[in-house]
């Protein structure tokens, strides 16, 4: 079995998840740790709690509504995949334009999960 095992319920992405408050992704710009790739950036700061919560934002320069969401949808699918045991933090990604692809996504987000010490040994 590729997935180790692991269940479908193990690889969802619920909204239990999600930063949603602006309050608290302003948090985390502030105070937050930050890591950086070409292409991607990762801030992350301690929430107190046992389970990571995280967000997806593009720049303002990234294009149209429709490459917004295909950059959000790729980058959310590559930390669904790849992420490791939830350490109790808040995670931004900042995505920038020109790395449209999965593979690249996914090459740095892995990258980016290693660096902050959040990846689960797998890599992307």
């Amino acid at each position: 079995m590729a997935d180790g095992g692991r269940t479908a319920r193990a690889f969802a992405f619920p909204k239990s998840e999600r930063i949603r408050k602006r309050a608290d992704i302003d948090i985390v710009f502030k105070k937050g740790t930050r890591f950086s790739v070409r292409g991607l950036r990762l801030h992350v700061v301690p929430n107190g709690t046992k389970g990571n919560r995280v967000v997806f934002v593009p720049v303002r320069q990234y294009g149209n509504s429709v490459r917004r969401n295909r950059a959000r949808r790729l980058v959310r699918e590559a930390y669904r995949l790849c992420r490791g045991e939830a350490m109790g933090s808040d995670l931004v990604f900042v995505i920038y334009p020109g790395f449209d692809e999965y593979g690249q996504r996914a090459a740095q987000v892995g990258r980016l999960l290693s660096i902050a010490g959040l990846a689960n040994g797998n890599g992307a």
